[in-house]
């Protein structure tokens, strides 16, 4: 590297990291409920060795009536040792990583192609790119799934260069990782390792002796996650989100035989539930290459995009076409590499609804990143179009600046209730009153109230387990739904819904932080 280079590389760093931590713990506003229970347990894991609902130090954790997998949960626990239990600490571990991943990400391109000017590209493209930082910048799983796996693609390529049983033995080791994180590796990086060893196979024959070790004690630690997987836990959140609907077969083998016309009609006969399913996966599958959702309106849940733009920037169109006449100049085993990513990243994602979906697809912004960086390097190497150049460099600077102007002063508002924004107000309201009230009644939505009145007052894990808390009561709490009667029994705390009528004396509002009414604060039977 040269010393523009250098300082090039210092530039993206630093715009990386700014970008990932800047307003970290406020925004987004909110902490996601995924986050309290994460952010909880990690507390709780510090304080007792076990997770809220009393296992000791767990291999797989139950939230809210689906498992989890544990990596993210023990990667908190020092973080909230440092900085608390906080949207900050909940948040720091995934901003941290997806900051790594982007240098990662250099030095996985440097070794691919040996070349500077593309690494630092594909870099940028990266440390800008919305679909990654919108999943750094909270505390999901799949980007520290992501880090791990592109650790180990890095030692991986180490490895064709030093031949070293350590080094391979590092690289299994941290793709086993990716698995311990996030569901979507479980599929992603088996299916990705295998392409690699085979893409590279007249490199590793020569060396399958050192081979065995490293491959035996991962096949150890991948056990776990494999007999996970097959498990009944393992196979609920597949199951309850599952593509493969029986009762959506129905109706549309009935649809298609009501339907259908001459001389298509034939046709019924072949329609079963192998033909109907590997359309669907299909469909799926291709949902996530579809033009709106990577360049105009991304994944349609808040918490996944800023919806009003695509998972990647509209400009990275034109470079993604440029590309196509760059790639015939890279190393061929590279392009294999990079395709191979690709294609591979969107299929976990294709055997679940809804489609497309950013999260379980975050995989695919690192290979669009390179492509791009192609297809920008390529474009910059032109003698000509210096006017179409300097126009593309405008478009990247006005696109990104509008990004950041989405994603500062009008994604907070927007999206705030899909961050379930209010809560920690809700909590501060509690506190100001429960002092004259034994019991506290709270309207329990989507069952999640509990997990922040835990979180906020970081409440003793200790005595939650044993006196043995639930999500529908605890100490004074109660959590109820909006039918249930709450007027004999006596003087109460009722926080109920915003626009619930309540027999009883108004005390307060909570409001999230867009000014949106939340829940109303009520002392209800205070005559008994």
């Amino acid at each position: 590297m040269n010393r523009l280079q250098i300082i090039l590389f210092v530039l993206i760093i630093i715009l990386a990291f700014f970008l990932r931590f800047y307003r970290l713990g406020s925004n987004p506003p909110g902490l996601y409920w995924d986050e309290a229970a994460f952010g909880y347990d990690a507390y709780s894991l510090a304080k007792t060795a076990r997770d809220h609902h009393g296992q000791f130090l767990p291999l797989f954790f139950e939230s809210f009536g689906d498992w989890k997998l544990p990596g993210y949960f023990y990667l908190l626990i020092p973080s909230v040792k440092l900085f608390g239990l906080s949207e900050f600490a909940v948040r720091l571990p995934s901003a941290l990583l997806g900051f790594l991943t982007v240098m990662i990400f250099f030095f996985v391109i440097k070794k691919l192609t040996d070349d500077v000017r593309l690494a630092l590209a594909s870099m940028f493209f990266l440390a800008i790119s919305p679909w990654h930082l919108q999943f750094s910048r909270a505390g999901f799983e799949s980007t520290a799934g992501l880090f791990f796996f592109m650790l180990g693609a890095l030692f991986f390529l180490r490895f064709l260069s030093t031949k070293y049983s350590l080094t391979i033995g590092a690289s299994l080791l941290f793709f086993i990782l990716s698995m311990y994180f996030y569901h979507a590796y479980r599929i992603f990086t088996p299916l990705m390792v295998i392409a690699l060893f085979i893409i590279y196979f007249d490199k590793f024959k020569k060396f399958i002796s050192k081979l065995i070790l490293p491959i035996i004690v991962s096949l150890v630690l991948f056990l776990p996650i494999l007999l996970f997987t097959f498990s009944t836990q393992g196979r609920a959140r597949a199951i309850s989100q599952s593509a493969f609907n029986k009762s959506s077969y129905e109706i549309a083998r009935v649809n298609y035989d009501q339907k259908s016309k001459k001389p298509l009609r034939f046709l019924s006969k072949y329609w079963n539930k192998p033909v109907y399913f590997s359309y669907i996966a299909i469909n799926n599958y291709v949902d996530h290459f579809s033009p709106i959702f990577l360049f105009i309106a991304g994944d349609q849940i808040g918490r996944h995009s800023q919806v009003d733009v695509g998972q990647i920037y509209p400009f990275e169109l034109i470079l993604l076409i440029f590309s196509l006449f760059a790639i015939k100049k890279l190393d061929k085993k590279t392009t294999k590499v990079m395709l191979s990513f690709l294609l591979l990243a969107a299929i976990p994602a294709a055997i679940v609804v809804p489609t497309p979906h950013a999260y379980r697809t975050l995989q695919m912004s690192v290979p669009l990143a390179f492509f791009s960086g192609v297809g920008f390097t390529y474009l910059l190497s032109q003698k000509k179009l210096l006017i179409f150049k300097l126009l593309i460099l405008a478009v990247i600077f006005y696109s990104f600046v509008t990004y950041l102007h989405l994603s500062y002063v009008h994604y907070p508002k927007k999206f705030s209730a899909d961050w379930q924004d209010g809560y920690r107000e809700m909590v501060r309201k509690i506190q100001k009153y429960q002092g004259n009230f034994q019991h506290v009644y709270v309207t329990n939505i989507n069952q999640v109230p509990y997990i922040y009145l835990l979180f906020y007052q970081k409440y003793n894990p200790q005595k939650f387990i044993q006196t043995g808390g639930t999500k529908d009561t605890f100490d004074k709490y109660v959590f109820i739904d909006d039918q249930t009667e709450i007027y004999n029994k006596g003087k109460i705390l009722y926080v109920a819904p915003s626009w619930k009528k309540v027999d009883g004396v108004w005390l307060d509002a909570v409001d999230d932080s867009a000014g949106r009414h939340i829940y109303s604060l009520w002392e209800v039977n205070g005559q008994n």
